[in-house]
């Protein structure tokens, strides 16, 4: 279909961890796709290098329980380390590294349901639009906020 017959443009956005959870192992059909190898992990303690690695796997088969949303437990997941008094300031780099750490501390197990995806054969629909349509695979909120507010931006 060209451009010139098009009626119109369909955005579907989804929040949160969304784009690995749902679409990471995408890149299997379409290696153009930013999304996830298998190789991709977390340490169950960020300032333990010895740690348990959690790496992100293709076993989901629901959605809940989700990772933590509130701004405490987004700092965490994005910077790494829990936040706190000296959480302050613009020294911190976001490594999206905490991920399990944040999750592993609200219940025991939880990383491990957090840090997978869905198989394409597992989410059809999304499998057939990532085949036939684009994907943006880049796009980020330019602040770390809670659910809410993502909806506003």
């Amino acid at each position: 279909m060209s451009h010139q017959n098009s009626g119109g443009l369909v955005v579907l956005v989804q929040e949160n961890r969304s784009f690995n959870h749902m679409l990471g192992w995408m890149k299997s059909l379409n290696p153009e796709i930013d999304g996830v190898t298998g190789q991709e992990y977390n340490l169950l303690s960020t300032t333990d290098p010895n740690s348990t690695r959690i790496y992100f796997g293709d076993r989901s088969e629901f959605v809940d329980p989700n990772p933590g949303h509130s701004f405490d437990a987004i700092y965490e997941q994005v910077f790494s380390v829990p936040w706190g008094q000296s959480s302050s300031g613009d020294d911190k780099v976001a490594t999206t590294n905490g991920f399990a750490q944040q999750a592993e501390s609200v219940q025991k197990g939880l990383s491990e349901v957090v840090m997978n995806g869905f198989r394409p054969e597992v989410v059809p629909v999304f499998k057939e639009l990532v085949m036939e349509f684009a994907v943006c695979d880049r796009w980020f909120t330019s602040h770390g906020i809670v659910t809410l507010q993502h909806r506003m931006v």
